[in-house]
């Protein structure tokens, strides 16, 4: 049975993920709360040059959807933007943490959600 995965955040990080995924045959959705973003990924605009970004995302096409909600997903990769915070020198979890909250409304018993960022461990289970 195919599980379907749910990549959160289309950045530098979370694109490139989600299209290398989709690329080899795994059934993606990809969520963005930036809702121009997603508009643009769902008509197929690339959203940043990188290398062969424009060749994975054709490659990628028939097995992602780009959504703006989050769906129930089997695994949900989260990859959303850690600022660091030079004044207090810790980064800053809040985009995480919203993310993570999400998922969880969202999501089934039994999916795996797996955080892509630089946090400490404990962070979520501290905020969530």
């Amino acid at each position: 049975m195919m599980k379907t995965v749910c990549v959160v955040g289309l950045g530098y990080i979370g694109l490139p993920t989600a299209l290398m995924l989709a690329s080899h045959g795994n059934r993606v959705k990809a969520v963005d709360y930036n809702k121009e973003l997603v508009d643009k990924l769902q008509r197929g605009e690339v959203t940043f040059e990188e290398k062969g970004l424009p060749e994975l995302f054709d490659a990628a096409r028939s097995n992602i959807e780009f959504l703006h909600d989050y769906p129930d997903a089997d695994v949900y990769i989260v990859a959303v933007p850690t600022p660091y915070l030079a004044d207090s020198k810790k980064v800053d979890a809040v985009y995480v943490c919203g993310a993570v909250e999400n998922v969880l409304e969202a999501c089934h018993d039994g999916s795996i959600v797996v955080v892509e960022s630089t946090i400490s461990p404990g962070t979520i289970d501290r905020h969530v």
